[in-house]
């Protein structure tokens, strides 16, 4: 995983999402979706474990996978905490650097049929500084909604770093969301990986 964040993405216009709804920005959270994750060491506290093959016991000539005990920074999805459902174009896919972190989202454009108009962006969320970062391209009038997702993902990112350091091994129940809250049919559980993770100073 490169530790040098990319350019901010902007999409060039808006697309339409025949299942796209409105969120009103209210008062509600983001909640890590989609899959296991433990934390870990570094300014980003979300992490995956890194396993290996090794000769499986029972069958040498077959292998199997094993936690190596180390974990690497990993990419999550999160999801509102509003209630159950699966979120298309509300969804934020968290990318980790170094102390940086680029959550890709969708921002609401407005409604068109059953469906809606979105933006796709990238923001920058600097754990350091506790900062967000919305690009300079972002729409003038979805400015705003940017903002305020950007400052609901550090405040997540925050509050899992509190529980690391109150000793906690993965995210509480108050930042995940229900089983019922999965996408149908989508199994939890660790990603497999080969690289160790890099860590960081916290």
């Amino acid at each position: 995983m490169s530790l040098i964040p990319p350019p901010l993405r902007v999409a060039r216009g808006a697309t339409f999402d025949m299942y796209g709804g409105a969120l009103p920005l209210g008062d509600w959270s983001y909640a890590i979706d989609g899959s296991a994750v433990f934390y870990g060491p570094g300014w980003y506290p979300l992490h995956h474990c890194v396993l290996r093959n090794e000769a499986h016991p029972a069958a040498p000539l077959t292998t199997r996978r094993v936690p190596t005990g180390r974990t690497r920074p990993a990419p999550v999805r999160l999801s509102p905490n509003t209630e159950l459902r699966a979120w298309r174009n509300e969804y934020v896919g968290l990318r980790p650097y170094d102390h940086r972190v680029h959550a890709d989202a969708k921002m609401f454009v407005n409604r068109r049929g059953a469906g809606a108009m979105t933006w796709a962006l990238s923001m920058e969320i600097d754990l350091r500084a506790e900062e967000i970062t919305v690009p300079d391209a972002c729409p003038p009038e979805l400015r705003e909604q940017a903002e305020a997702k950007g400052h609901r993902v550090l405040a997540l990112l925050l509050a899992a770093r509190q529980e690391r350091y109150r000793g906690l091994g993965e995210p509480s129940s108050a930042l995940t969301p229900p089983p019922a809250a999965m996408d149908p049919g989508e199994q939890r559980g660790p990603r497999p990986t080969e690289d160790p993770g890099t860590g960081g100073t916290s």
